[in-house]
């Protein structure tokens, strides 16, 4: 059997199927409310890093403002994220586990028909973790320290898409740790570049985080841990349980937990290399998620990248297995109940096939709310029904408003207000609620809607009388418009209420509905300016000492005479190392020195001329710097002084090695001497330190790679 071609066969069918039907599929409130980022691009947001908006944008842009635009990157992604696994699966074990593996991925609900249809960060997360796993196995087949850094790169990309990549290095590490034969890359320097490179491209996100009072990592560590101290509860774990037998199905579950334990003894016992990669990319995912489920409710969802990994061992075990008779028909009836899960779900949502009211009690079947019966309220589905009624309605109500009269629209929920907004994209929808949320950024402040009229909207789900919530001091009064019924199959399936709230009064909502930490960014320079300010007042001015005064003052009179006394007894100890070490190119390396300095030096310049900045004697005052003897009031950034220092330093570190704790050393104390004697501000010290290794890294490393020395 050709396995390569049938899985290009059944990945292709299934991914035209998908394309086929996510267009007939209202969105979900989380795929509204993602599709709401676009409206708001910015480097993240309140609820997740800023991937998956990125890529609805793109393919809105393309497709245009509808559900197959939305949803096309989720089905394109899984489409290349089984191709990611059957190169993984192919590379551990064999292309019939790598097919078999593949096969399984496409059988569980949470991938097949969820993961693979739905707009969600954890679709563009599945692939690049993917993309990690498979850089990571071609790093310890081939010892490759270039791939290093691809691998920083990819986990850069994860961790944009979701805060859950963070554990990525935690499991590549955790491998190399409990790996002797891989042991020794935690004495390289590659693996922590790729670090480096991963949290360098997850700047945008810290940021935002910045200029937004720290909104999401606070709103995620709230979401993720509790707000009170962790009390184990087995109600709580038995609920997480649950929900994961049911996204991966009740059969084929118990195969993963015996998979889960067979593999971690196979990885202990006999040091599987392929049985240990697993492990360790995907129990550190069980075990977080899982045990935050023993003291706060967190979402199914959550851990299933952990399953996408473990899949991998599921299918060798199952071809391993497969001669015994009572695990192959174990496995026929566990993959059969999946395969009737992901099918009669989609079913379901078009056609209404499961009879709800067979599993209900009869006094919940006769129980009535709002006019909608609990048959409909149960059904899940219903939630992608009606928005685009709910939408013409809209339209049609704004529209019977004079121009000027023409009311705002609001709601109290979050995703209530993204599902209008997603379907009335033309109109702004704001989330005047007491619930912190993406709302409060993206609104700011609402002083300009004073004395305004509000439609307020909500429906059964989410119902709220606006009168009672906003009171009379909010809203001078309300007017109840209508109720619109939304119909699926001649059934009513849910209400939706609107309520004309006149004059609307923003000074008056509770201070809960208005949270200043949220509604007030921060300006990220004038924070950074603020810190580097309340640095340099602790290194000037608390620091004070005898010592460093002597110290110091010395220096500082040679510089006010211009003689960098530090800089030039650096450089004649280093000129005395290079004769003593590399007497055969000694002559060729002062050469380079010279180049070297003379470039970063020229550089440093232009820099200084470009920004200009004034030095903390013109910032503060005379009176409120310790100035020792050299007096300087302009071109500040970056600190010329440290430049040098740092640019001899990482030259000799790249040339004689066995002096590098010294240099470092003391290229540290001339970057404090330049704060201390009130001659810089640290991020000026900061920045000339950078440029100086930059540029002598630079230089060196184009030089070695033509000569030797």
């Amino acid at each position: 059997m050709n396995y390569k071609l049938w899985f290009w066969i059944i990945n292709v069918v299934l991914t035209v199927l998908r394309f086929l039907m996510i267009s007939r599929i209202g969105l979900s409130i989380d795929e509204a409310h993602y599709w709401v980022y676009t409206k708001f691009l910015d480097l993240s947001y309140f609820d997740h890093p800023p991937f998956i908006a990125y890529l609805i944008k793109a393919s809105t842009l393309i497709f245009g403002n509808n559900e197959f635009a939305v949803r096309f990157p989720a089905v394109l992604i899984f489409f290349f994220a089984c191709w990611i696994l059957f190169i993984c699966i192919k590379k551990l074990y064999n292309e019939k586990t790598a097919f078999i593996g593949v096969l399984l991925l496409n059988f569980l609900p949470i991938f097949s028909f969820l993961g693979a249809v739905t707009a969600v960060p954890d679709s563009p997360l599945t692939l690049f973790w993917l993309l990690a796993l498979l850089v990571f196995i071609i790093i310890i087949e081939t010892n490759n320290k270039n791939y290093w850094y691809l691998l920083g790169f990819i986990t850069g990309f994860a961790m944009l898409s979701k805060y859950n990549a963070i554990l990525i290095p935690f499991s590549a590490f955790t491998f190399l740790i409990i790996s002797p034969l891989h042991r020794f890359w935690l004495r390289k320097k590659e693996p922590y570049l790729a670090f480096f490179v991963s949290a360098s491209m997850f700047l945008p996100v810290i940021i935002w985080n910045i200029e937004n009072n720290w909104a999401s990592f606070g709103f995620q560590l709230n979401h993720g841990f509790g707000s009170s101290l962790p009390k184990f509860s087995f109600t709580l774990f038995s609920r997480s349980i649950g929900a994961q037998v049911g996204y991966i199905s009740p059969l084929l579950f118990f195969i993963f937990i015996a998979s889960a334990f067979l593999c971690l003894k196979e990885a202990c016992q006999k040091h599987d290399r392929a049985s240990l990669i697993i492990t360790c990319f995907s129990l550190p995912i069980f075990l977080f998620f899982n045990g935050i489920s023993t003291f706060n409710e967190i979402l199914p969802h959550w851990p299933a990248i952990g399953y996408l990994v473990l899949s991998i061992y599921v299918a060798n075990l199952t071809l391993n297995l497969w001669h015994k008779k009572w695990f192959r028909v174990y496995s026929y009836v566990s993959w059969g109940l999946a395969l009737f899960m992901i099918i009669i779900v989609p079913l379901h949502i078009f056609y209404r096939i499961i009879p709800i009211e067979k599993f209900l009690p009869k006094e919940q079947i006769e129980k009535v709310s709002h006019g909608i019966s609990e048959i409909e309220r149960i059904d899940v589905t219903n939630e992608v029904y009606g928005w685009k009624e709910i939408g013409n309605e809209i339209r049609k109500i704004i529209r019977s408003y004079p121009s000027k009269e023409k009311p705002f629209i609001f709601t109290h929920k979050s995703y209530l207000a993204s599902e209008l907004a997603a379907y009335v994209p033309e109109l702004k929808v704001f989330c005047i609620s007491d619930k912190i949320n993406a709302y409060n950024i993206w609104q700011g402040n609402l002083s300009y809607l004073k004395n305004k009229n509000g439609l307020f909207i909500c429906n059964d789900y989410f119902f709220s009388n606006p009168e009672e919530r906003y009171g009379n001091k909010v809203f001078k009064s309300y007017i109840g418009i209508e109720t619109f019924p939304i119909y699926r199959d001649n059934r009513k399936i849910k209400n939706f209420f609107f309520t004309l709230c006149k004059s609307f009064n923003p000074p008056q909502l509770p201070p809960e509905y208005m949270p200043n930490n949220l509604v007030q960014k921060k300006d990220l320079q004038h924070e950074f300016l603020k810190f580097d300010y309340s640095v340099f007042k602790f290194i000037n001015s608390d620091l004070k000492c005898r010592f460093l005064d002597f110290y110091i003052s010395l220096q500082s009179y040679f510089d006010a005479i211009d003689i960098n006394i530090g800089f030039f007894m650096i450089l004649i100890i280093s000129i005395a190392i290079l004769w003593h070490n590399k007497k055969n190119c000694f002559w060729t390396l002062l050469a380079l020195l010279a180049t070297t300095l003379a470039i970063a030096s020229v550089i440093t310049l232009l820099l200084k001329h470009y920004f200009a900045r004034l030095r903390p004697l013109s910032v503060f005052g005379e009176e409120n710097v310790n100035i020792l003897f050299e007096k300087l009031h302009k071109n500040s950034f970056p600190s010329g002084h440290t430049q040098l220092v740092f640019t001899i330093c990482t030259f000799m570190c790249m040339t004689v090695r066995k002096y590098w704790y010294w240099y470092i050393i003391l290229a540290c104390i001339a970057g404090f001497e330049r704060i201390y004697a009130g001659s810089h501000f640290p991020l000026d010290v900061i920045a000339g330190a950078l440029q100086g290794m930059v540029s002598a890294y630079i230089i060196v490393a184009l030089f070695k790679k033509h000569h030797k020395i």
